[in-house]
């Protein structure tokens, strides 16, 4: 766990959850934290295009954003998907950082737009980025082997879910899994989830609520692609970097998941960063968070 919380994002925090509202009514607390982060994600960069287009799969309209940077240095595809607990968060929400991202790995991402709970519940999401990863490698011409998976907070979840169920289904999976401090249990019982009971933009509430409005089933609970703790090594994963933050309920489930998949064989690296708070990549505009999503970033650059 964290050992002293960063002192602008401290004070940053405490201003910005005066204003948030309760996560039950979920549609005032889209608005209100997808317009926080667009405050305080930079969006600077003016190298990298990006357009965004519907794409048609499996008789529905997903929509992308496609982010081109000038000095592209790779055929390798990122496919996206950004945080928000699966209920809130947007393209929009992420633009800045995946725009950043896109001109720092010189490479080309797809950031998705994949249905939200609580109006589309487990397994729509993963409906919609396996529908993706299939078009890009289709429509795009990209093999497996180019095509990696990032996300953050549920998006991490995504990612994961998305290489658990290829590789349940025996389906080629991507090379490389990019898992930014990652919602991993339904269970919400670990210690860190107890310490950040309140406060710190996700408290352990907060991670509750999402995977009571995320759940469809009781029997997803038995569902590795849901409860990413009952995963199991059938064939090699992607080689993994997981990110944790040490003022964050998410970070234990996150070192576990790391620790079950290098037991499990899979090269894993993990980073930690004990004095940021979950989100921390949305926040660049604070000195902390800029520095540390930079060092992230020259990790992926490693595994590439």
């Amino acid at each position: 766990m964290g050992q002293r919380l960063d002192l602008k994002s401290q004070l940053l925090i405490g201003i910005i959850e005066k204003y948030l509202p309760d996560l039950d009514d979920y549609e005032s607390f889209r608005k209100a934290r997808n317009d926080t982060i667009l405050n305080f994600s930079s969006d600077s960069i003016q190298s990298v295009d990006y357009e965004e287009k519907k794409i048609a799969v499996n008789q529905k309209n997903l929509e992308i954003r496609d982010y081109v940077p000038a000095d592209i240095q790779t055929n390798k595809i990122m496919l996206y998907f950004h945080g928000g607990g699966y209920v809130i968060g947007s393209i929009d929400s992420h633009h800045g950082w995946v725009k950043y991202l896109s001109s720092a790995l010189s490479m080309r991402i797809i950031s998705l737009n994949y249905r939200l709970a609580p109006e589309n519940p487990f397994p729509s999401a993963l409906e919609d980025a396996n529908d993706t990863f299939e078009w890009i490698k289709s429509k795009l011409n990209v093999p497996d082997s180019d095509i990696i998976v990032c996300g953050d907070s549920a998006g991490g979840h995504l990612a994961a879910s998305l290489s658990t169920y290829r590789m349940i289904n025996n389906l080629p999976m991507p090379e490389i899994q990019f898992l930014i401090y990652p919602m991993i249990d339904p269970e919400c019982d670990s210690d860190s989830q107890k310490a950040f009971s309140d406060g710190l933009l996700l408290n352990s509430l907060d991670v509750s609520k999402f995977w009571s409005l995320f759940q469809n089933l009781s029997e997803d609970n038995q569902n590795p692609c849901f409860n990413l703790t009952l995963h199991t090594n059938k064939s090699p994963n992607p080689k993994t970097l997981l990110i944790t933050a040490g003022f964050d309920p998410l970070t234990d489930e996150g070192e576990a998941y790391a620790k079950r998949l290098n037991e499990e064989g899979t090269k894993i690296t993990q980073l930690h960063y004990p004095n940021l708070f979950h989100a921390f990549v949305n926040f660049t505009k604070i000195p902390a968070c800029k520095l540390a999503s930079d060092d992230l970033i020259l990790e992926m650059k490693a595994f590439l």
